[in-house]
């Protein structure tokens, strides 16, 4: 059981008093905690600033405001704020746009209790690895390094804990891409030491950047990031030219270790 004072603290926003129901009723339990609720968007900066959610459930479709604009205003204002898009438009050009402006995970409406459960358990796992590695002591402290990256991965809030756990060991972020396409222009544009890339992307999945950086930026060396720990997946990202992967989900103290072998 998580102690209440580690709970995760939530914050809904939906102009439907059913679904902030169901949401509260579902998200108050021994690991989260929902600390407010809004039924519009008017006040939603001031309300983060002062209950100091997490997490923001918001809906997109919320009367008389843009959720992408809000999306975008929180993201900008806290970026430590992990946003959990609400959505009745199964749209993938939002989910794209809601992707690149910095969400970290979507609840399609109508959704039922598992869906609910297991964007947020993705969510608050990311969310609870990044407050440790923001937390820890850093070994690499005394050690600087000169080396640079690029982190792609189309979730908000795995790259914004990859991007902790690299300036943890010193390794400056050079580019966030949330596409594979983007990834490869940032690589082009940056040349990084190292590119972290998810092995599942939008637009252009892993694999498929990874044969573009292989030939444009051989230098860069590629840590692949993946959910399915198979030997076909393992197989193909090595014979791609990846130097090494990470499996999801992952804890700091193991992404550590295998970039520092990366970089060595």
């Amino acid at each position: 059981m998580i102690l209440p004072q580690n709970k995760l603290r939530i914050l809904i926003v939906d102009d439907s008093i059913s679904i902030r129901s169901v949401l509260r009723a579902l998200l108050n339990n021994d690991e989260t905690e929902v600390v407010g609720e809004l039924a519009s968007g008017s006040k939603l900066v001031a309300t983060i600033a002062k209950l100091k959610p997490h997490i923001v459930c918001l809906d997109y479709n919320l009367p008389g405001t843009d959720g992408l604009l809000l999306l975008k205003e929180i993201h900008a204002t806290y970026p430590q704020v992990a946003v959990i898009m609400i959505t009745g438009n199964n749209n993938q050009e939002l989910e794209y746009a809601a992707a690149e402006a910095g969400t970290a995970g979507f609840i399609n409406k109508p959704f039922s209790q598992e869906q609910i459960l297991g964007v947020l358990q993705k969510v608050a796992h990311a969310q609870r690895l990044l407050m440790i590695a923001v937390r820890k002591h850093n070994p690499f402290a005394d050690k600087p390094s000169h080396a640079t990256a690029v982190v792609a991965d189309d979730s908000q809030t795995l790259r914004r804990l990859l991007m902790a756990i690299l300036a943890h060991m010193g390794v400056q972020v050079v580019g966030e891409a949330h596409n594979g396409k983007q990834a490869t222009e940032l690589v082009a544009a940056h040349n990084p030491s190292i590119v972290c890339l998810d092995y599942e992307m939008p637009v252009m999945n892993g694999l498929e950047a990874l044969k573009i950086i292989r030939d444009q930026n051989p230098l860069t060396k590629a840590v692949m990031i993946t959910a399915a720990a198979s030997r076909e997946t393992f197989s193909r990202a090595a014979s791609t030219g990846a130097k090494g992967y990470i499996i999801k989900p992952f804890h700091p103290d193991k992404v550590t270790q295998s970039i520092s072998q990366i970089l060595a």
